[in-house]
């Protein structure tokens, strides 16, 4: 119905969908006051006055000339009454063909149509034009916090970091990350993820999604991602361990003298040789199978069809045949050893080689509870902290230079080897920003150039000749150290380059704690088991199992507060681990 009504009749509806101050205001006043009111205001009626839900902008600006006395309380305005349950939803068509609507409006408007009008994500998709994937995207935003979705209209978050939050359902994580994080993205979802693991890595893939869920698993999609998140941990590790174990048993039947089963592919996996299967004769039945196939493929190939889906089929039922000729016989597998192991993609990856071959000089020691990838970090942070000692100590690097190049030189030993890899290579780290947090720990290279800015490209040679001793061995130092690299890589073996790198740490006094020391993020990137190990280890096994019911992220946080000042990781106190110590009974007991 469409009638006039009082201005001082009107107040703005709270189902109004724009809640965020729209911009232009005062223009529109002048034109209003200019030219009048050429188009209705929508209005519903309730508790004896008139809402609008339709022309917000219009009803803000006749209160702007209301307030400016450019007209009266009693100023005619046209409106087009509607029933209530009509507002949101014109609401929403009137501004969407409108000034863009802020990101929040479109929220609250599609949140109020799901619990209010009890349309469903598909409904309001279709009703309005987007996409069902869009809808249900903005509709995931409403589950943020009250206090997150004011300061998202107000710009103070970011649309990408908005959506992180929504990695969790809990305001109040929700809260706690956007004030510990502030509007990184990257860092809200790290935070939220702490105790999950992503869909697409290599033990979800390995276990599969479908076991994972079977097993009282659920998962946190992402939608506005590629991926999303298992959120049980130690679920998932439970099960790569009982896979694993069957995978075992299964090759251990088979008669393997030594079989292994491992999460991660070994630091010695590359190192430990190959073991070959042999090829077996086909059997009465195979060889028929194999000779019919024979004759079909020559048959298409007489016919010219060597290329058609038909013969490409052919050849795949001949190859799966052949391919159960290559067997490991009995006598391998009473003298040779099999390892397990998850593949990078998911998949399972195996290793097979002869026991009583003598392996490489390269050994791998018990790493306890630190995985690969967590070794080298922590190698490559101490790798960081003995180049800048180096850095700082000219005589020294001028020995660790003579000592690499003698190695080289007159001994004829491979750069690869020796910690100084003096070819020049500069020794690239993969650590993360994050995992340096606190310390005093950098690249060198960035250093040196900006110590070093002012020697030119070209004529640098006279450059160097005129520049007095000190700062030739300061120049010398910071080379020398560049190149130091006693790293222990994923899937490494240790050797004689992270001896070396040892032997120049305790040359250059390295004490680690002086440049780092572990920080929350670093227990964050640790697994349940191996924080529980650790603890085990450093507060005994009454702490361990006191916490072992605690969730991984509040269980790092409790690990990191109950360790010693000055505590570092294993990997972190020396580049090799340290030899084995005789006991009062004169046998050898490990240390860690």
């Amino acid at each position: 119905m469409t009638t006039t009504l009082k201005l001082s009749q009107l107040r703005l509806s709270p189902l109004n969908v724009r809640k965020v101050e729209p911009t232009g205001i005062e223009a529109l006043a002048d034109d209003i006051h200019a030219h009048g009111l050429i188009q209705n205001l929508g209005v519903y009626e309730a508790a004896g006055k008139f809402w609008v839900f339709a022309g917000g902008r219009r009803f803000r600006a006749l209160e702007l000339l209301k307030k400016r006395k450019d007209v009266t309380a009693a100023f005619p305005v046209p409106v087009i009454i509607k029933d209530k349950t009509e507002a949101i939803e014109l609401s929403l068509v009137e501004n969407t063909q409108r000034e863009t609507m802020h990101p929040a409006d479109a929220v609250a408007a599609f949140a109020q149509l799901r619990d209010e009008g009890g349309m469903s994500a598909e409904d309001i998709a279709a009703r309005f034009g987007y996409s069902t994937g869009h809808v249900a995207k903005l509709l995931r935003l409403g589950s943020l916090a009250p206090a997150l979705l004011e300061a998202f209209a107000a710009d103070m978050i970011g649309m990408q970091a908005a959506q992180a939050l929504t990695m969790s359902e809990d305001h109040a994580a929700q809260v706690e990350a956007f004030e510990r994080c502030g509007n990184s993205p990257a860092a809200i979802r790290r935070a939220l993820t702490t105790e999950k693991v992503r869909t697409d890595s290599a033990v979800c893939r390995f276990v599969g999604l479908d076991a994972y869920e079977a097993a009282g698993g659920t998962i946190t999609r992402d939608l506005f991602g590629e991926t999303g998140y298992a959120d049980d941990s130690a679920l998932l590790d439970e099960l790569v361990a009982a896979k694993l174990d069957g995978i075992r048993a299964s090759f251990a039947a088979e008669g393997w003298k030594i079989v292994e089963v491992a999460a991660e592919a070994p630091h010695d996996i590359y190192n430990r040789g190959y073991l070959r299967p042999e090829t077996r004769e086909a059997n009465d039945e195979e060889a028929a199978q194999l000779a019919a196939l024979d004759a079909q493929i020559e048959a298409l190939e007489a016919e010219g069809n060597e290329d058609s889906e038909e013969a490409a089929a052919l050849f795949e039922q001949r190859e799966a045949i052949t391919d159960g000729f290559e067997v490991f016989t009995e006598a391998q597998k009473a003298n040779g050893g099999v390892c397990a192991y998850v593949g990078y993609n998911g998949d399972l990856a195996l290793r097979h080689w002869t026991v009583n071959v003598e392996r490489p000089s390269a050994k791998v020691e018990e790493t306890g509870p630190y995985a690969a990838s967590m070794i080298e970090r922590l190698t490559a942070i101490r790798t960081m902290a003995l180049q800048q000692e180096v850095a700082a100590q000219p005589a020294l690097a001028l020995d660790i230079l003579l000592d690499s190049m003698t190695a080289q030189l007159l001994h004829g030993l491979h750069r690869y080897n020796l910690a100084a890899d003096i070819h020049p290579t500069v020794t690239r780290h993969t650590v993360e920003h994050d995992m340096l947090d606190g310390s005093n720990l950098a690249e060198l290279p960035a250093k040196l150039v900006e110590r070093f800015a002012d020697i030119p490209a070209e004529g640098r040679f006279e450059t160097i000749r005129t520049m007095d001793e000190a700062d030739k061995m300061q120049l010398l130092a910071a080379l020398v150290a560049s190149t130091l690299n006693g790293t222990t890589y994923n899937h490494g073996g240790i050797g004689a380059r992270q001896a070396t790198a040892d032997t120049y740490a305790e040359a250059a006094g390295l004490d680690l704690r002086q440049h780092w020391n572990p920080g929350q993020t670093f227990f964050d990137r640790l697994t349940k088991t191996s924080l529980l190990a650790i603890l085990a280890d450093e507060c005994g096994e009454d702490a361990a199992a006191n916490c072992a019911k605690m969730k991984k992220g509040d269980l790092a946080v409790a690990v990191n507060e109950r360790l010693p000042v000055g505590w570092l990781p294993e990997p972190a106190r020396r580049f090799t681990p340290l030899p084995e110590q005789a006991t009062d009974e004169g046998e050898m007991s490990e240390v860690a």
